[in-house]
């Protein structure tokens, strides 16, 4: 199937890879289907793509590129709720904004997306762990993650 994305283009998807957000993602409940996508070579930051319009896309990235000891809070009940059987089974990413200084980077690493792989279900969670907040910075000084100068 092709869809047409703002940031990409055009691309061939595999529907098999769609991933649904039965709730949407915080802002946008009525967007359900998305597509994890390369973005830029070598770089771990990734475009979820909603499948069904071309101008909304997440920049995505696994949080512990830049926090190793991120933790969520999540509930047995939302492993259920993902056709997971333990929390092993999830995939974690934080949405990333990139301003035009992409130096000035942040996740929201007090909202997670939480994703099962195998299912291809998907849930923005809120994570209670007060240690974290919605906008963390990503890169410190000249360390980068996906970015080059």
């Amino acid at each position: 199937m092709k869809i047409m994305t703002a940031r990409l283009g055009e691309v061939e998807i595999d529907t098999s890879n769609i991933i649904t957000f039965p709730d949407g993602i915080i802002g946008f409940p009525d967007f359900k289907r998305y597509i994890d996508l390369d973005f830029l070579d070598d770089s771990p930051i990734r475009l979820l793509q909603a499948v069904d319009t071309p101008d909304l896309g997440f920049f995505i990235v696994d949080p512990r590129l830049f926090v190793p000891e991120y933790i969520i809070d999540i509930s047995q009940e939302e492993v259920k709720s993902l056709n997971a059987e333990k929390v092993d089974d999830l995939e974690v990413k934080a949405i990333v904004t990139i301003p035009e200084n992409p130096f000035d980077m942040t996740a929201n690493l007090q909202g997670p997306l939480v994703i099962s792989r195998k299912a291809k279900l998907g849930r923005q969670i809120v994570n209670n762990n007060q240690k974290y907040n919605t906008k963390h910075k990503v890169l410190h000084g000249s360390h980068a993650v996906g970015v080059s100068k």
